[in-house]
């Protein structure tokens, strides 16, 4: 035969009274009676504290044990997180019974929190917001704003020439009739040279050869480049 042993609750019965009296806003005082209940380990501790409360203070509601259970879960999910809980302390507790019985992680259960605090959400709303996951689509969406930003722009503009590593400046490639446009030399304006050259994608004009000169122009310095094309149009016109 098991015999329920007798447990002494006067201290937390004592603590639950101090803090009734001290008339606190409704979320503070749920979540110091939350405190008061976790501080004994016993099964019973939260029924007990409901008796004790809904036989002294009658005329007070909200004291049921399922609800006293809520306190001290409210108080074991965020006692150890003080900014959470300040923030917490903020909704109304219909509010937080809803975020803290969802299945959340702390940093979901945040979201929530703001978003309930910032748009005075109901307890239809809220729930339909985390049955639809919105926390996720709102991740999504930041994730999209910092992609989407003109650093970004810059960098997908200048990776499109990477596909082929060998790429000539825009004064140098062919033109539609296959002749490379000379510009600053302070000579004949139009050189008839044909250049082979590499670059991404097709163009008219011009083939798609793997070209020493085409490789050298990417590599060497500016000076060098001018050099060498000075050296080409000098060959190209002793041969003439």
């Amino acid at each position: 035969m098991n015999i329920r042993k007798t447990v002494d609750y006067s201290t937390m019965f004592a603590t639950l009274e101090a803090v009734m009296e001290a008339e606190l806003p409704q979320m503070e005082l749920y979540c110091e009676i939350g405190k008061a209940v976790c501080a004994h380990m016993e099964k019973g501790a939260a029924v007990a504290a409901a008796e004790f409360l809904k036989e002294q203070y009658p005329d007070m509601t909200g004291f049921s044990p399922r609800n006293v259970r809520r306190m001290r879960d409210f108080w074991q999910m965020y006692g150890d997180m003080p900014e959470l809980l300040g923030e917490a302390l903020h909704l109304n507790w219909t509010q937080n019974v809803v975020i803290m019985e969802a299945e959340l992680t702390a940093e979901e259960r945040r979201w929530y929190i703001r978003q309930a605090a910032a748009q005075n959400l109901s307890k239809s709303e809220l729930l339909q917001m985390i049955e639809n996951s919105a926390h996720l689509e709102s991740i999504l969406d930041e994730k999209v704003d910092v992609w989407y930003n003109e650093g970004n722009d810059k960098i997908s503009e200048r990776t499109q020439h990477e596909e082929d590593p060998v790429y000539l400046p825009r004064q140098y490639l062919p033109q539609p009739h296959g002749r490379v446009r000379d510009e600053g030399l302070g000579t004949e304006g139009w050189v008839g040279i044909t250049v082979s050259y590499r670059i991404s994608g097709y163009q008219s004009g011009g083939d798609r050869q793997h070209s020493l000169s085409s490789v050298f122009y990417y590599f060497l310095t500016e000076q060098v480049k001018v050099l060498v094309q000075s050296i080409l149009i000098s060959i190209l016109h002793d041969f003439r």
